[in-house]
């Protein structure tokens, strides 16, 4: 009998982006590749204003701190003009 793997459910919650030395409030839901933290990864999604999302867009890594306090290196890697939700990677 195979067994599948399970995945982890994402962490979702109200957090900040840091962009360009201004916290932005951003909510987010991650899915970290170990299934706890971000020693090994992970990506996720991030939802806010479209111009907040488009200036993290552009400028590469940004930091996200989640409800707890805990600040991850991310770069964004996907965002469609105008959206209200961009995409990321763990650094």
């Amino acid at each position: 009998m195979a067994f599948g793997k399970v995945s982890k459910p994402p962490r979702t919650g109200a957090g900040a982006l840091i962009l360009e030395r201004e916290e932005r409030a951003v909510a987010f839901s991650v899915l970290f590749a170990d299934g706890q933290g971000a020693k090994r990864g992970g990506k996720g999604s991030i939802t806010a204003d479209a111009e907040v999302l488009r200036q993290a867009f552009r400028s590469g890594e940004c930091r996200l701190v989640l409800d707890d306090g805990v600040a991850l290196r991310i770069a964004v890697i996907a965002h469609t003009d105008g959206g209200d939700t961009a995409y990321f990677e763990l650094r």
